[in-house]
């Protein structure tokens, strides 16, 4: 492998796994939060959540910034991926 090709993949491998490790934590904090908002607003009555439109957005926003990191960290993962094979290709 040239010292080129592990210039680019150190700073990549770092920043994915960093990524990653920022949707797994955002991820937690959403379930705690989706957690709290049911129990708070809906009182554990889930015929009364499921018959509020507010229930579907109660899902979905507590878990963006995850899914926003996750993507983000499977973009560099796909990037790596193909740094890897474009060496291989080259040896």
């Amino acid at each position: 492998m040239s010292d080129n090709v592990r210039a680019l993949l150190r700073p990549l491998l770092i920043s994915a796994k960093i990524t990653q490790m920022c949707a797994d934590i955002f991820a937690v904090f959403g379930v705690f939060l989706f957690a709290y908002i049911y129990f708070k607003v809906w009182n554990n009555n889930p015929w009364m959540a499921l018959r509020d439109p507010v229930f579907i957005t109660t899902i979905f926003i507590p878990f963006v910034p995850a899914a926003c990191f996750a993507f983000s960290a499977s973009k560099k993962r796909k990037k790596i991926r193909t740094l890897l094979e474009q060496n291989q290709n080259q040896a």
